[in-house]
């Protein structure tokens, strides 16, 4: 049995590169009735796309997320059927922060936008703190 090797341009980064790698890993192991069911990489292969797509093919993922990618929000709570972040601070007024979109940064990252209303939090006794001195809404 052989294992693969890849080599990419210097132009795209490793997460772009995994779901390539783990396909022709996953066509040399069946080749002798092996089935590929763990995954282990480091940070560089980690992104959505990358993890979504070892989710989407039952492979269990050992990867650390590294850099802007946040699991908490803190005084938020992210309401995975609703697709949105509730303000659960005390004394706040427990705005919503709908999806806004998603855009692609100069590094290659997919961001996800979310953001309240005005009127949500541009009378809360909390928004100085939350959303600074003269934003009138909060967005993550």
């Amino acid at each position: 049995m052989s294992l693969p090797a890849c080599s990419d341009f210097t132009d795209k980064r490793d997460s772009q590169c995994l779901e390539q790698i783990v396909e022709l890993t996953k066509e040399n192991l069946e080749e002798n009735d092996i089935a590929l069911e763990e995954v282990l990489a480091d940070g560089g292969y980690s992104s959505g796309e990358a993890l979504n797509y070892l989710h989407e093919n039952k492979i269990n993922a050992f990867i650390p997320n590294f850099g802007q990618y946040k699991t908490e929000r803190e005084g938020f709570v992210f309401n995975k059927e609703l697709h949105q972040y509730e303000c659960i601070k005390e004394g706040g007024n427990h705005a919503k922060l709908l999806f806004k979109g998603e855009k692609t940064d100069s590094k290659g990252y997919t961001k996800r936008t979310y953001r309240s209303s005005e009127s949500s939090c541009k009378m809360c006794p909390l928004r100085e703190q939350c959303c600074g001195k003269t934003t009138k809404f909060k967005k993550r």
